[in-house]
């Protein structure tokens, strides 16, 4: 029969991991981060696109409520070889790069196969018809902003 005592002392000298616990455990974290490392790069990367994509949208927005606002017409330009556009009020260009140097405007789509966007004291936008602008990454996934004629403004994203 096991007295109290030595069954105390069998519990005791069983502390801690051996050595081949910690290497399996060590092994299973290894892999799991091998797997979640690349989408993690994936999903900022995309998430860069998103943010530039949103800042677009929020320029025009403040421009076609400026425009409103003050009973004015202001018009914004896309410069697609420089990969650039301006907002009237800003002293310089703005870029969606800014956000990443892989994201590029790459499709200026005016109905007037213009690269002029005007803001017009009612809130409408001209030229009349749907407009878009594409900005691609370097994954190659897509945010196509539309402006419609009535100044609604919405984003669609394609994300690889």
């Amino acid at each position: 029969m096991m007295r109290i005592t030595d069954r105390k002392r069998i519990v005791n000298s069983q502390r801690g991991f051996t050595l081949v616990e910690g290497v399996v455990v060590f092994a299973i974290i290894a892999i799991v981060a091998a797997i979640a490392v690349p989408q993690f790069r994936k999903m900022a990367i995309n998430g860069n696109l998103k943010a530039a994509a949103k800042d677009i949208i929020s320029d025009f927005a403040t421009v076609r409520e400026r425009a409103i606002s003050e009973n004015q017409n202001y018009s914004s330009v896309l410069d697609q070889g420089n990969n650039r556009y301006t907002v009237p009020g800003l002293a310089n260009p703005k870029s969606p790069a800014y956000f990443s140097s892989d994201i590029n405007i790459t499709g200026v789509n005016f109905a007037d196969n213009g690269t002029t966007l005007t803001f017009w004291s009612r809130g409408t936008i001209s030229p009349p018809g749907t407009n878009t602008i594409t900005l691609t990454n370097g994954r190659g996934s897509t945010a196509t902003i539309t402006i419609g004629t009535a100044g609604r403004i919405y984003v669609q994203y394609s994300l690889q």
